[in-house]
């Protein structure tokens, strides 16, 4: 047996050394490129803790070329061997050049060793990643009894003179959703819609003009509630408004300027192999849907530019398969391989299916995790999250109110004018070893309050009210 082979077989059986911390490839690959070797290596590792074929292939790659590490075959050996296990690049490649020579005993040896140590690398790696509930694949979420979410927009106000020459008028474009403006913004959000069809953590996904007036009279409007199996769910979605949901012929006419850069995004793409590029063109057809020249092609595209490596498309392949309730399982993976990069929108996503998909398994633990790694690039909605988690969590042990303050102070700026803020808000006062049950109920009764003008289904938090302004509790100003 050769030095490769008794190095190999002696360490199979060690976990690998990964660093409990926010997951960020794409900072890893701006490292690497600058070659800033350790940084990158430092975050290539976290990523491989969630089990990301991307990671394992730089870790191999620059265990192989002595980046920022000693060279190393064996550890080189390990970490291609788990890309190869995903079919990622090259890996299987690599692999095989490396036990050229090596006589089949010795092959054997390695084979039976290497698929023992995979299978504790996938144990490990679970400890992050979501968990198909198989039976309840054969269901899907309903919206009123309605097989899909027809999102309604209806503004009654009259055309005012406000100097930039916009008018309200009353839309209603049954999936699109939108307000239409006499000279039209341009608006797409993501958001939630929660069990009580209210709109909740607004997302701007791409915006041009004032966009303002959208927002505010867009989010008083609740959807039809979201079921499954008879009970009340959560489920995410997309909105189309002003010049996001016209035409060509409209687009052209009132914002020639807009229609001018899509037109050329397309003509760039023509010309491109750039994933960049493509992107751009699958998510100008995903936004303008005339633009596909064949049925699906937006989805088509996104999902080779998925398979290719590109982890926006990814997100965008696996979302819209999951808003469509076509393929669960498959809109998950794609929605996990994107967090795995680190890409915020992505992993606040799976945080919220580890939460409250009807079709994941809930955990947590697993969804803290993917929050802060969001909350980590600033994802705002992510860190109010985590918080609640740290307040609110069936499982005790991730309760931690000195944490969930930190985080509420995080989010406090952005989140001003969310009621849960302040809900939480007033549950991080109840639990502090220094309670101050008059800002608990100054700041329930605020979230009650902003609750209600946003429509909102407030019960449980004014039943948490009485509960706390009746029986034995008293309220001091002191």
């Amino acid at each position: 047996m050769n030095n490769f082979t008794k190095n190999l077989v002696a360490v199979l059986t060690l976990t690998l050394p990964f660093q409990a911390s926010a997951v960020d490839l794409l900072k890893a690959n701006d490292f690497f490129k600058d070659k800033e070797y350790q940084q990158a290596l430092t975050l290539y590792q976290q990523g491989a803790k969630v089990g990301s074929a991307h990671a394992y292939y730089q870790l191999g790659m620059m265990h192989l070329k002595g980046l920022s590490v000693e060279k190393d075959l064996t550890n080189s050996f390990l970490y291609f061997a788990l890309a190869a296990e995903q079919n990622y690049a090259q890996a299987q490649d690599i692999l095989d050049s490396m036990l050229v020579g090596l006589e089949q005993q010795q092959l054997n040896i390695i084979q039976t060793s290497l698929e023992q140590f995979k299978q504790e690398q996938k144990a490990y790696t679970s400890k992050y990643l979501p968990e198909i509930i198989e039976e309840n694949l054969a269901y899907k979420v309903t919206f009123g009894g309605q097989p899909a979410l027809e999102k309604k927009f209806f503004v009654d106000v009259p055309e005012m003179d406000t100097g930039i020459g916009y008018g309200y008028s009353y839309s209603e474009w049954g999936s699109s959703g939108g307000v239409i403006i006499s000279k039209p913004s341009f608006l797409i959000v993501e958001h939630d819609v929660a069990t009580d069809g209210s709109v909740r953590n607004i997302s701007k996904i791409q915006k041009a003009g004032l966009t303002s007036r959208y927002m505010n009279d867009y989010k008083l409007f609740p959807l039809a509630q979201p079921q499954f199996k008879g009970q009340a769910v959560e489920f995410p979605t997309r909105v189309f408004m002003g010049a996001a949901a016209t035409d060509n012929f409209e687009l052209a006419d009132q914002l020639p300027r807009l229609y001018g850069s899509i037109r050329a995004i397309v003509r760039k793409a023509e010309n491109s192999n750039s994933l960049h590029d493509q992107h751009q063109y699958a998510m100008a057809m995903v936004n303008f849907p005339w633009l596909e020249e064949q049925p699906n092609q937006a989805k088509t595209l996104l999902k080779s530019l998925a398979q290719q490596g590109h982890p926006a498309s990814m997100y965008e392949y696996g979302f819209k398969l999951y808003t469509e309730q076509k393929d669960i399982p498959e809109a998950v993976k794609w929605i996990t391989e994107a967090s795995k990069y680190g890409l915020a929108r992505a992993e606040y996503r799976l945080a919220k299916l580890l939460t409250s998909s009807p079709w994941v398994k809930k955990d947590e633990k697993k969804a803290l995790f993917w929050f802060e790694s969001a909350m980590e690039k600033g994802h705002a909605a992510a860190t109010l999250h985590a918080a609640k988690i740290k307040l609110t969590a069936d499982d005790e042990t991730l309760r931690d109110v000195e944490g969930a303050i930190e985080y509420l102070a995080m989010a406090q700026q952005s989140q001003t004018l969310n009621p849960e803020f302040f809900h939480l808000l007033a549950i991080s006062y109840k639990d502090r070893p220094a309670r101050d049950f008059k800002l608990v109920v100054e700041n329930l009764e605020r979230a009650i309050f902003m609750g209600s003008r946003a429509n909102w289904d407030v019960s449980e938090w004014q039943a948490l009210l009485a509960e706390f302004t009746t029986g034995n509790v008293t309220i001091s100003a002191s």
